[in-house]
Order: C-alpha cells, then structure tokens, then sequence
C-alpha cells in the first residue's frame, strides 16, 4: 500500500538481525488489513477472546520493532537514516495504536509524559515529524486532548506537541506574556524536577513555533530556532547526571535520568532541526513580486497550513512559482495539489492577474470556490457566475472564478474581452479532455475548445492542469510549452502521504462448488423458470477479504496477497438465468454485499464511502443500510437544520427528499446517497453530514463523487467492477482510472492515512487457498490494480472527431466540432478555425511524430465540410453567433429570421419563452441541438430511446418539457412539476424526473432562452448601434435557469440569497404592492433597485 518512495524510505531504516527491510512494507500493509478486517467482522466487540491469534503476533512484532527504531533515533538523533528510522518507528506505533481499538477492553488512554515514561500517542506524533511525514503526525496529534483548562506544564507541553503537528502554530505561541502554568501536584523533589523540565521543554516548543512562522531574513535561518535547539540540548543534559559517591573510585559510576523527559528532549531536537526546511514561511517571493505582499500572503496561509510536503518542495525548487511557468501536476490523490494551486493562485493575484479555475461537476465547483474563499479572504471569489448577467454590460470577472469548462465556453462567447486580464487558468482534475467511448454529453470536447479559447483570449496566462489519473504529463507539459511559448513543469512525483491497502471480496471456492451443485439439482427438478425463493435462501457464504501486500497487484505471487475473514456471518447471493441455456447462476449481490459490510464497520465507528453504478442502486443501498442499523439516529446541526428546511420548500416536503428523519429530526439509519439528482443543498446537506465525524457513517454515491471530492472516509467499497452499457445493452467493464479513481478516496491526509479499499467484483471470485486458485475474473481486476493512480494517457476529443469528418462520417459530435470552430472576418473568415486546429493537442503530437500532412488534411476536410454546412453570406455576424455558440449556421440564421419577422415581442417572460416553443416547433428535430440529447433522453424510458429519428424524439419530447418548463418558472416545488406531467400521486415518490430537469435541463433550457439577446445584440453591433434588447430578453436565460416568472422575481430571489424558488415567490407577494412599474428597455440592475426599494419600503409599513 505504500508509494515507491515510501517503500525506499523504509528500507533505508537501520538494519537489525531479525528484521527483513525488504519484506516490511509487506508486513505493514498486511498488519493493517489484519486490523480493519478485525474491526470490521467485530463490529464493535472489545472479549480478549474475540482476538485472532494472528492478530496478537502481529502486535507484539510492531512493538518492538517501533522500540527499537524509536531507540535508535532518540540515542542518535543527528544520524544520518533518522528519517527512515523514524518512520518506520512511527508507522508501527500507529499500527499498534489502531490495534487497541480490537484487542483491549480498557478505558481508553490518556497520553502522558512521566520521570520514565511517555505514552506512545506522544511519541509516534514526534517520530513522524522528524520522519519529514506532517500529515501522519496530524492524524496521531488528534489523541494528544488534554481534558479541560489543565495548565499544567505537562497538560501545556502535550497539547503544543499536538498543536506543532497539527501546523496550529499561532495557538502554540499565544500571548505576548508567556505560558503559565500551575503548580505540579506532586511536590516532592522528584516532581518538583520533573515539572521544571517539562516547562522547559515547553519553552522550547514555543520557540520552534515562532521561529517556524517568523520571515527568513536573507534566506538564512532565524536565531530563534537555533534557540529551541539550544533548549532541547540544556534538557538534555540537565536529565542526565553523575551521581558521586556509589561506588568506589576508578570503578563503575552511577547516572541520575530522568528518562521521560529525556527521551522527549531528544525527540524534539531530533526534529528542530529539520522542521525549518518544511515551513511555507520559508518560501521566498516568486521574482517579480513584491516581498511584504508575499510574506503577507505566506504568513496568512502558514496560520492554517505551515508545512510543505517533499513533493511541494520538489516542485517549488523547479520554479513552480516563477510567472510565465506553467505546469500539469500529476500527484496522486491525496499528494497535496491543491496547496500547490493556492499558492500558484496567489503568485498570479500578486501580480495583478485573475484566475480562471475549471472543475468538471457542480459539487466540485462548490467545494472549490468554499476552499479558495477561506484561503482569499481578500479576494472576491465567485462559484460559478449566474445568468443574471446583463448582455448589454460588460462582464466583469471576479479575481478567482470557479466554473465548469461548459459554463466558461459559454461565458467565452458572450464577451471574450472579459478574459483579457486572467493569469492564470487552472483545470482540476484535467483528466475531463480525455475522450470517453459515446460521450454523448461532449464534455471532453468543450473542455478542449475551453482551453484552447482560454490561451487566445488570455495569451499571458500560465496554465495549471492538474489530475491525478494522468500518465502522460510530460506530454501534456511539451504541449502546453508549445501552446503559450513558455516552459512547463511535468510534475508527476508519485509519493502521497496517503496509503491504501486494495483487495476484493472473495469467497471459499468449496463453499461455492457446493452453492453450484445446489442449483443445478433444484433446477432438474424445478417447474420454475426462475429460482424459487426456499432455495434463494439457502444460497449464501462468509465474505472473504483477499488484499494485495502491494501497492499495485504487480505480481501472482501468492506471498504478494493476503486472505482474511471479512464478516463471520453469511451474505445472501442474488440469482440469475442464462438468456440462452436457461441455466440458473450466481451473481455476486454486490449492492447488498457492500452496504452489509458498512454497516458492521459502522458499529465500530468507521466511516465507509461506497460507490455503486447507478442512482437507483445508491438510494436502493442506503435503504438496506437503514434496515441493517434500524435504530442508528444522527442530529442535524443547525447549519444542517437550513439546509434541510432550504430541500424540503424546494420539494415540497419531507416525503419526497431522499434523506428520511424521524419525528425528533434526526437522520434515521445513519447513511445518506450522493448522486446527479440530488439538488444543490441536498448535496450540500449529505456532504455536511459525512464531513463530520459525529455524522452518517456511510454514503453511497455514484462515480461523480469520484471528480475531486474530498470527503474523510476510512474504508472504500467499490460495489461493482461494470456498469451497464445503454447503447450497447449490456454489462460493460469499468475503464482503469474510474475505479482507481474511486479507490483513492480512500483516506485522507491528517485525519486518517491508511485507507481501506475493497472492491465487490461483478462476477463471483473464489479462492482455493490450499492450491492458491482463484477464479479468473480476479485476473481482470488485476490488470487494473496492477497500475499506478497515474494509469491514463490523456488523449485529445478532437483527433478521432477530425479523422471522422476527414473520412466522410459526419455525425452529432462531428457537426457539434464543425458548429464551435470560430469564425473570422471578411476574407479570413477560416482563420481562427485553422489555428485553433492547429494549437489543439492532437496537431502537437503529429508535429511531434513528424505527420504534418495528418494537421493539414484534416484542416482541409474539416474547412470544406462546414462550408457544406453554413454557405458564405454576408451577414458573417450571424456566422459568428453560430460558431460561438456552437449551434449550426441554419438554426440560428432560423431564429433570427423568426425574430425578424416579429412585428413585437411578448411582454413577459412566460410569452417569450411560449415565442421560442413555437420556433422550435416549426423543427422539432432542431431539440436535440438546443439541448443536449442525453439530458432530453434522462426524461424519458425505453420508448424515447427506440425511437431513431430527431424529428419524432422532438416531437415526443417538446409537450413534457414545456409543462415542466411552464410549473418550474411559477415558481412551485418539484412535487407540483410532477403533478404537472400526470405523474400519478403514488408514482411521485422522490420526484425523479422533476429532479432530472432542475439539475439538467433547466440550464439547457436557460442557454436556448439567452439566444434572442445574443442575436439582436449581435446584429446591433454588427450595424454599428448600440444594441438595445428589452429586459424581458435579457434577463430570459436567468429567469428560466432560477425558475422564476419576470425579471422582477429573479431580481427577488438575488435579493434574498440562497432563499428557496417557492419561499422567494411568497416573500415577493408580501412586497409586489410596493413594487414600482419598470420601462421596457430598463437594465436589470434598474430592476434590482426596484425590489430593494420594495422591500424598504415594506419594512416601513410594518414599524
């Protein structure tokens, strides 16, 4: 489970004669497993007798082996392998520390520093430290609690040991009159002494801090560190004392120690003097910068993150920091990227530059934007921009925008000119380009076209791509080089301070024969098609865990791998029937597997993340986990308490959330889902509640979660290597990076390290430990888990796209490409189309290869198809607005024709909207243009998707979602949208296809209802006037994407921020008689002070 430079770390510890440096890694991650599966099949049990023997070994082999390397480090703490002995130290402290919770019936251990004692707790915390390893020591430093106001110099020194590896280093210091401390308890003169020294050692700790967060003067080290050393040296000799007159002189001689403090004092002068190198403090200003600005930045940041990890440093040293150098970081999950984005970020703040930030779901742009608001205070930081936006005002970017590549494409055709400040574009987890097999949603594309637009539209900007699937980022770097002109770092170190010990569920190939042999004669008597339900139940076997000792499943080595009981009782298999044979067979019950196995570590406290393949199967999941943990409650806080009362007005109620709580308002079961239909404060709701350690223990989730979230979790369940193939009707395996992806959620730096990561696989996998066989479809998942975090080789969405056009194939995607390449001028009208081809990352990689008839061919094909598409006219803003939009020339040229042709335009919201229906009706094929066809296909089943012609799934579609439309914009909750649509009271349930609609379409209908402005202001423009469009056009896009009636009632809900649709609506009844009339061609921001001025002038009715 352990990184590359992780295992060379360790087997550069001291070498012992019993002690096999090569195997330890091994025994580590097996040590590990052998505790979580413990926990697990415990589920919570603390009888001596329910330890395994193997278990007892395994404790007593990791303490001594953390004695003796504490030992060495603590008698020699200037040696030159202290790191590697410390860590080795550390780690088997930590393991045996994770033991306790299994293998001892007493109360728990409060840490403790004595004349000849210190609890491991405390010097586990200090090992890790000095083993250059700040995360691992976070994670122990949350044992080191001192129970309340206790200002004793022992109760002082431990927490400042917890609060110096936990980086609170401002709380370590505290005021400027010093510590103080009561006087010790034990007033002999053994205690007396004991609480001096500790008092010192104390005074040191303070010291180190300061020095840690003080300004380097001249790059050259702080005296004040250099007296935290000198300090922890007075200790050292001051516990350590001839005592005369013992024995006779010339004989052997007699030493006074205080062993406690003495082994401490060595420890911490062990670590002062590397800790230094670490502290983000020490980062000088990036050339160019104002200094006092840096340190102001560096200094704010080191009060809640002081440490630098190696692979921060690394990168740091290569110039990462440097304007005009960009980079594509490949870290794996958990390697500290985003540290590194925050400080890139800041270097392009300093420097009067704007930052772009490209995530690829909604979740992750939410996180984003709350992490770098609390890291920028000072900034104005924006998740995500609202379609509120004027068109006929200039956008004007926030400092730091975080957005979807979809949504900056967008904003990219609205006003190009908002970009020309940006300095820095960063693409989290850029691993979105890569193309996926029928990606039928184009995401890939446009965040190709997004980037690409991004280097035009903002020349001067650095590039930061981050992901941790990707493989090939010195690739990506030489083309990003290529790109913008200047160099690019591939930073792909492969350390993490996270680890993860991955196996699978497994079952005895005995127990299975005897399953197999139990169908097959039911079946020879059977009158059934199906297996009968007495039999189903018979079918079950114990789970078994078989884990990898290894990173990667590189090897078949049986000695490689693990096998351990997972759960003593029994899991029921589900059943199937060949559709050709009619045999019956087992499958695996993975969904039900998965949430049996969460639910026992539930009861030992462990918080598990389980991913499984569909929507349906994550709500279905956490209903199992309720039935299984029953009486498991869990209080909202009040934060929570909100964000319910937000889901339930924009539901409906509490019958159609899928969180369910009890009559008291607690969550029943303690397990909540996380999936594409949740709305926002739903997610936002279930993510809080997992966040916390007092929250759920378990969340199912599909793969979105999988983009980037970070969410503390101690086990990961994958339930399910497949997932089904719409298209192709059938099971179809999941790609590598999905399921390493999903693994790698597994831990979490500082709070839980060691990550737990099992996949229930698809297929039965048995396992003859005896003659070591196991099934074959073990040897699939091996092909995937024998690679790195770091498995896919990014490739460009465009490449296959132009090798279609250029063969003739001219498709959905392959007209979507054609539609979005810009358009220029006059006689350079294929200008911009050519150099975008040419800048894109498939053209790089040709030139590289040497093809460079490969760009231009394609270029001429690609050229000549959209010319088939969108004849020369001379109306080439109209081109424009196509390109930029990504619509074909004939759609919009049909729009502006339809509005042209317009005596007048409807006066309110709803008669726009009602304007545009009746356009697209005209060619109802047109839909799936407008809209994104899978979006449109999520609301509908079987029949929809039988259907192979545009123009009938237009026509079956446009009636549906013009009544969704029409109840979302009224401003009622999803439960009314359902009922809407005919959806039968007993069919309502959670409002799935309301849900569906709200989070997907409402943005798609949003972008079809900001064309009309887009044209007229374009065509204004164009003839040189300015353009003005009445507000009911400008505000239509934001109007249909909030679900409000009227300008005024959008203006309303901005007013009222983060107020639910139907709360909104009612609050403005209360108002609307205030509410002065507005003019036709009014800005919005006229608008918005209306309703101010409404609700002022409300609050003075009521005084």
């Amino acid at each position: 489970m352990f990184d590359p430079a992780t295992i060379s770390l360790i087997k550069a510890a001291p070498p012992l004669s019993s002690l096999d440096l090569e195997e330890l890694p091994r025994r580590f991650t097996n040590a590990f497993a052998e505790i979580v599966a413990a926990r697990v099949r415990l589920r919570g049990l603390r009888d001596v007798e329910d330890r395994s023997e193997v278990l007892i070994a395994l404790l007593d082999q990791m303490r001594r082996l953390a004695a003796t390397q504490e030992l060495l480090v603590a008698t020699a703490p200037e040696r030159s392998d202290r790191t590697a002995a410390a860590f080795v130290a550390g780690t088997a402290h930590q393991l045996c520390l994770m033991a306790e919770v299994v293998s001892e019936s007493s109360e728990k251990r409060a840490p403790f520093i004595d004349a000849v004692r210190v609890s491991p707790e405390i010097c586990s915390t200090l090992l890790f430290l000095i083993a250059d390893s700040q995360s691992d020591a976070a994670e122990l430093a949350r044992r080191l609690t001192v129970v309340g106001e206790n200002r004793s110099a022992e109760a002082q020194l431990i927490r400042a040991i917890g609060d110096l590896a936990a980086g609170r280093l401002e709380s370590i210091i505290g005021g400027a009159d010093g510590p103080r401390y009561e006087r010790p308890s034990d007033q002999s003169g053994m205690g007396l002494a004991v609480d001096a020294l500790l008092r010192r050692l104390h005074v040191g700790v303070v010291e180190l801090a300061r020095g840690l967060l003080s300004r380097p003067a001249n790059g050259a080290k702080p005296g004040v560190v250099s007296r935290a050393r000198k300090i922890f040296t007075e200790v050292i000799d001051l516990c350590i004392a001839p005592v005369d007159g013992i024995f006779d002189a010339g004989g052997a001689s007699a030493i006074s120690v205080f062993p406690g403090p003495l082994h401490v004092a060595k420890l911490l002068f062990a670590l002062s003097g590397d800790l230094g190198a670490a502290s983000l403090c020490r980062v000088p200003a990036p050339h160019g910068l104002d200094e006092d600005q840096w340190w102001g930045v560096v200094r704010r940041a080191a009060s809640k993150r002081p440490y630098l990890w190696p692979n921060h440093r690394a990168a740091l040293d290569q110039g990462y920091l440097t304007k005009g150098v960009s980079a594509a970081v490949s870290f794996p999950t958990g390697g500290g990227k985003s540290t590194l984005a925050e400080l890139k970020i800041a270097t392009s703040l300093l420097d009067g530059g704007k930052a772009v930030v490209l995530a690829p779901t909604l979740a992750l742009v939410d996180q984003i934007a709350s992490t770098l608001q609390r890291a920028f205070g000072d900034h104005s930081v924006i998740g995500d921009l609202d379609e509120e936006v004027d068109f006929s005002a200039v956008i004007e970017l926030p400092e730091i925008i975080v957005t979807t590549p979809e949504r900056c494409l967008m904003l990219q055709s609205l006003q190009p000119d908002a970009f020309k400040d940006v300095g820095l574009v960063m693409f989290d987890e850029c691993h979105l380009l890569h193309p996926r097999e029928a990606d039928r949603s184009r995401r890939s594309i446009d965040s190709m076209l997004c980037l690409l637009n991004l280097t035009q539209l903002a020349p001067d900007a650095d590039l930061l791509l981050i992901s941790a699937m990707m493989q090939n980022a010195a690739e990506i770097a030489g083309w990003v080089a290529d790109l913008t002109g200047r160099p690019c770092l591939p930073l792909d170190l492969a350390w993490k301070p996270t680890r993860q010990a991955r196996g699978c569920v497994a079952y005895s190939e005995e127990r299975i024969a005897e399953l197999n042999e139990l169908l097959q004669d039911n079946q020879a008597v059977a009158t059934t098609v199906g297996v009968p339900a007495k039999v189903k139940s018979e079918l079950n076997a114990a789970p078994l865990a078989f884990f990898c000792l290894r990173q990667t499943w590189e090897t078949r080595k049986r000695s490689d791998y693990a096998l351990m009981a997972l759960l003593d009782e029994p899991i029921g298999f589900a059943t199937g029937v060949n559709k050709w044979k009619k045999e019956w067979y087992l499958t695996p019950n993975g969904n039900k597997v998965a949430g049996t196995i969460a639910a026992a570590a539930a009861e030992d406290g462990l918080k598990t993340l389980i991913f499984v393949q569909s929507t349906v199967a994550a709500e279905s999941t956490v209903r199992h986990f309720r039935e299984l943990l029953p009486e498991r409650r869990v209080s909202l806080t009040d934060a929570e308490n909100v964000l319910r009362r937000l889901v339930e007005e924009e539901m409906g109620g509490p019958q159609y959330c899928y969180l369910k709580l009890d009559a008291d308002g607690q969550v029943v079961g303690g397990a909540a889902s996380h999936h594409a239909q949740l709305i926002k404060n739903e997610r936002l709701l279930h993510e809080s509640l997992f966040k916390r350690r007092d929250g759920i223990s378990a969340l199912f989730a599909t793969s979105t979660l999988a983009q980037g979230m970070n969410l503390p979790s101690d086990i990961v369940l994958i339930a399910g290597d497949s997932r089904w193939d719409v298209d192709g009707d059938k099971m179809k395996q999941l790609d590598a990076h999905e399921l390493l992806n999903a693994a790698g959620r597994a831990g979490r730096a500082g709070e839980g390290s060691q990550g737990f990561v099992l996949v229930v696989p698809s297929k039965i996998i048995s396992i003859d430990d005896k003659k070591s066989n196991i099934t074959s479809h073990w040897m699939t998942l091996q092909g995937i888990f024998s690679q790195s975090d770091q498995c896919l080789v990014i490739d460009d969405p465009l490449t296959e796209l132009l090798d279609r056009i250029h063969s003739g194939v001219h498709e959905g995607n392959e007209e979507y490409l054609l539609s979005r390449l810009p358009v220029g001028y006059e006689e350079a009208s294929d200008d911009p189309a050519r150099v975008m081809i040419q800048r894109s990352f498939g053209a790089y990689r040709k030139r590289q290869a040497g093809k460079a008839e490969w760009i231009e061919s394609r270029i001429a094909s690609a050229l000549a198809r959209r010319a088939e598409l969108s004849p020369k006219q001379d109306l080439t803003w109209l081109e424009r607005v196509a390109a930029s939009s990504g619509l074909s020339y004939d759609i919009v040229a049909s729009l502006a024709e339809f509005l042209e042709a317009r005596e007048e335009f409807p006066e309110t919201s709803f008669g726009c909207m009602e304007m545009l229906f009746d356009w697209i009706e005209n060619s109802p094929e047109w839909l799936l243009q407008l809209i994104r066809p899978n979006d449109v296909e999520g609301l509908f089943g079987g029949e929809y998707r039988r259907l192979k012609d545009d123009k009938k799934k237009g026509e079956l579609a446009l009636p549906k979602i013009k009544l969704l439309l029409g109840a979302w914009m009224s401003g009622k909750p999803l439960c009314d949208l359902e009922r809407a649509i005919g959806t039968a009271e007993s069919s309502i349930k959670t409002c799935e296809t309301a849900r569906h609609f709200a989070v997907r379409l409402a943005a798609d209908l949003a972008f079809v209802a900001g064309l009309p402005a887009r044209i007229l202001a374009a065509k204004a423009l164009a003839a040189g006037e300015e353009p003005s469009i009445p507000i009911t056009f400008l505000t239509l896009s934001g109007v249909v994407r909030k679900g409000c009636a009227s300008p005024e009632l959008l203006a309303n809900l901005i007013h009222l921020k983060g107020a639910s649709r139907p709360a909104a609506l009612a609050a403005f009844a209360q108002v609307q008689l205030h509410l002065r009339p507005g003019s036709a061609f009014e800005s919005f921001e006229n608008v918005r002070k209306r309703v101010r001025r409404a609700y002022r002038l409300s609050e003075l009715d009521q005084l």
